[in-house]
């Protein structure tokens, strides 16, 4: 659970769509870039947890190293596993795949490690997160299956960057008053929530427009984009939590429908993932987690 595997959801996605768009073969070494890949943003995710474990014993959230249900060491000995296996590793896939990794990693600890700090830093936390997800994820996926890059891997990952930056901008508005105490400087502390909420809005939009330009290769964003499109609005319209939060929820879902009949293992994934998940954190804290519309999953 330290790994919090619900951030896997929208790396697996953007993965399978680079492996889709490459329109190669779905070899053992790809299946083997998405363990390792996943191994490796699980690293990431608790070097988050690490760093953070103060500010996020102060603000109630991630509980689980923060209140020390798990050891810091035991969180270093996984973290360090993590990333040795899957740097080591991913060299044996081929160069490209074993830089992507490094770059992904660089990208991981600087999003935390201060001075760099980028997740409260106005408009690099969006540029981290977009790149992370929307490209790096997208990329591994397509270098996975067809080992060699090109000027058409980065050209289709330009909409998918602004899809991921639409829905990130708007995941910044519940932390807005916790970051504000904690001095962080996030797109939603810097913008407010109001104009935060246009600028997901802007970005969604963009997306909408770049895939349409693009023809054929954009049209998996075009109906992901354009269907959240409305979602977006209402947020902005209402500005209300139950909007906001299914904003940044909803649009997952509905790539993940979406890669579902490109891909139809995301769907036993996602229900692993959820049911696992569901099943723990009852038992164990009797809490409701994940939920859609429900803030407490913040906490985790």
């Amino acid at each position: 659970m330290l790994l919090r595997p619900t951030l896997f959801l929208p790396l697996w996605i953007f993965f399978l769509l680079g492996a889709h768009h490459a329109e190669g073969e779905i070899s053992l070494g790809a299946v083997g870039a998405f363990i390792l890949y996943t191994m490796l943003m699980g690293g990431v995710y608790i070097f988050n947890q690490i760093i953070d474990r103060e500010s996020d014993k102060k603000n109630k959230k991630l509980f689980l190293l923060s209140d020390g249900l798990i050891p810091l060491k035991n969180a270093y000995i996984e973290m360090t596993t993590l990333f040795l296996i899957a740097v080591s590793a991913s060299f044996i896939l081929g160069i490209n795949i074993f830089i992507a990794f490094l770059v992904s990693l660089f990208l991981g600890i600087t999003y935390s490690l201060p001075p760099i700090e980028t997740k409260g830093k106005p408009f690099l936390d969006i540029l981290w997160n977009s790149c992370g997800y929307g490209v790096l994820a997208f990329m591994v996926g397509w270098l996975a299956v067809v080992s060699e890059p090109s000027k058409s891997m980065f050209i289709t990952a330009i909409p998918y960057f602004f899809a991921v930056a639409a829905v990130f901008v708007n995941t910044t508005i519940p932390d807005i008053e916790g970051d504000r105490r904690e001095g962080k400087v996030t797109t939603g502390v810097f913008l407010g929530k109001k104009n935060t909420l246009l600028l997901g809005v802007i970005l969604d939009f963009v997306a909408i427009v770049v895939s349409y330009l693009m023809g054929e290769r954009g049209y998996i964003c075009l109906i992901g984009a354009g269907l959240a499109f409305p979602i977006f609005l209402i947020a902005y319209i209402k500005q209300t939590k139950k909007t906001i939060l299914f904003s940044f929820r909803a649009i997952p879902g509905i790539l993940a429908i979406i890669v579902f009949f490109i891909s139809p293992i995301i769907i036993p994934l996602f229900a692993a993932v959820l049911g696992v998940q569901k099943v723990y954190y009852k038992r164990k804290f009797n809490i409701d987690y994940p939920s859609m519309f429900s803030g407490k999953e913040r906490d985790f």
